[in-house]
């Protein structure tokens, strides 16, 4: 009786891992990549907590890198995709073979922040101001935010590159900078600590910075996986839109926030929020032309070399 009992459990169990077995096999890894902690990762670590992606075959893993180094990794192979769309722009201008399958949000959610002692943009003459990189999404905001006040944006101040938004606030805390470009919501939380807030930079800058990168060769060898990866993608943006009061929950938990602060940063992003992942021709053409003024850029190079809806569309129709 007792060994009949164990081999029907034994039985049983192989049955389970017979089923269980070939969806593992199918579950692809795939990392993706940002430079901050900021909301613009809304719509990735929202979906992979919602299980969307998990529900698309894929275990999506989330890391923080450079911009500058996920590009470079990503035309090497050796990571799968990143977020910062705007930087991956400009290295594909270069001649990095990147290409933006996606975008996320209209504009770029940076505000610049100074010491409490400091009240105006003109005051940061020969001052250091923390960026993540002068010439990553929150470098540009930086920049143009200094511009504003009448000041030479490369001439008049220093900019000191300390990488994640979180090592930026700590160079603030120290006053070992002046300033620093924050992403949302950390200038909510700057501006709790006492930090003067003085400009939202992102509003004059309505530029394609955030979405989904990945390289060329992975559209080549796997459009598979990258079908999938949007799939969910889509579903996360929609939602994002749809579940405010789940939103706002992960928004308040994700970056320590209190319910207040998280409903505001929420209204934030269904202002800005692509509808369906894409972003006007009009608005990527402009910003090529800028980059291509740049050196090192390809004179020659066209927009649809870099930005690629193609599955994007293939996968909305048919989840229509």
């Amino acid at each position: 009786m007792k060994l009949s009992r164990t081999l029907a459990e034994l039985s049983m169990l192989l049955g389970i891992v017979c089923c269980v077995a070939p969806a593992l096999a199918q579950t692809d890894r795939a990392v993706i990549t940002h430079n901050s902690e900021s909301i613009t990762i809304a719509p990735i670590v929202y979906g992979i907590e919602k299980g969307f992606y998990r529900n698309e075959g894929i275990h999506l893993e989330f890391r923080f890198l450079r911009s500058d180094l996920a590009a470079a990794a990503i035309s090497g192979g050796e990571i799968d995709y990143m977020i910062s769309a705007g930087p991956a722009f400009r290295a594909a201008v270069r001649g990095l073979p990147l290409k933006i399958v996606a975008y996320s949000f209209k504009q770029p959610f940076f505000y610049l922040l100074a010491q409490p002692t400091i009240t105006s943009i003109k005051e940061l003459k020969g001052k250091k101001i923390a960026v993540s990189s002068p010439q990553d999404t929150g470098g540009l905001a930086a920049k143009v935010a200094i511009q504003t006040a009448g000041l030479d944006p490369e001439r008049d101040v220093t900019y000191i590159s300390i990488g994640a938004a979180s090592v930026r606030f700590a160079a603030m805390e120290v006053g070992s900078v002046e300033a620093a470009i924050m992403p949302v919501p950390w200038n909510s939380r700057m501006r709790q600590k006492g930090f003067r807030e003085l400009i939202f930079a992102g509003g004059l800058m309505p530029q394609p910075m955030t979405g989904i990168v990945t390289g060329a060769l992975r559209l080549e060898k796997n459009p598979d996986q990258v079908k999938r990866v949007l799939r969910a993608y889509l579903r996360s943006l929609r939602a994002l839109r749809e579940e405010k009061q789940e939103a706002v929950r992960f928004i308040a938990g994700r970056f320590s926030l209190d319910a207040e602060t998280a409903e505001d940063v929420y209204k934030v992003v269904l202002q800005t929020m692509s509808e369906d992942g894409t972003m006007g021709n009009a608005v990527l053409e402009r910003y090529l032309d800028d980059v291509k003024k740049e050196p090192g850029a390809k004179k020659t190079i066209a927009l649809s070399d870099i930005v690629d809806y193609r599955f994007l569309r293939e996968v909305t129709s048919s989840t229509r």
